[in-house]
């Protein structure tokens, strides 16, 4: 045959307590991040944004990045319950160490 039958691509798509964790995560990491920086030994590490970003500046780059990303994805059915899920994953363990730094900071460090 000249033609090949293709399959549909089946996509689980991420749910409603998916997104809303993604969104929390990212808050989350707005506000550890923030509350991290009000120490002299903590920077931020994201060239992007520099080393004393405000939350407004934290908030804008975050939106700018992560919308049309997530656009593009979800209009390419590349965004899944799977890759969220796995997103999120990685969010939380990035959430976890700017709480561990904040913390650490209050120990060790000055309040600027």
């Amino acid at each position: 045959s000249q033609f090949t039958l293709l399959s549909p691509k089946i996509i689980d798509p991420p749910s409603n307590a998916d997104w809303a964790i993604f969104v929390a995560l990212q808050f989350a990491d707005i506000y550890t991040t923030y509350r991290g920086l009000k120490y002299d030994c903590v920077r931020e590490m994201n060239p992007i944004i520099g080393e004393r970003p405000s939350v407004s500046d934290m908030m804008f780059t975050k939106t700018v990045i992560l919308v049309p990303a997530i656009d593009y994805d979800l209009q390419r059915g590349n965004l899944t319950k799977k890759s969220i899920r796995q997103i999120n994953g990685f969010m939380a363990m990035v959430v976890g160490n700017n709480y561990n730094v904040w913390h650490r900071s209050e120990k060790y460090c000055k309040k600027r």
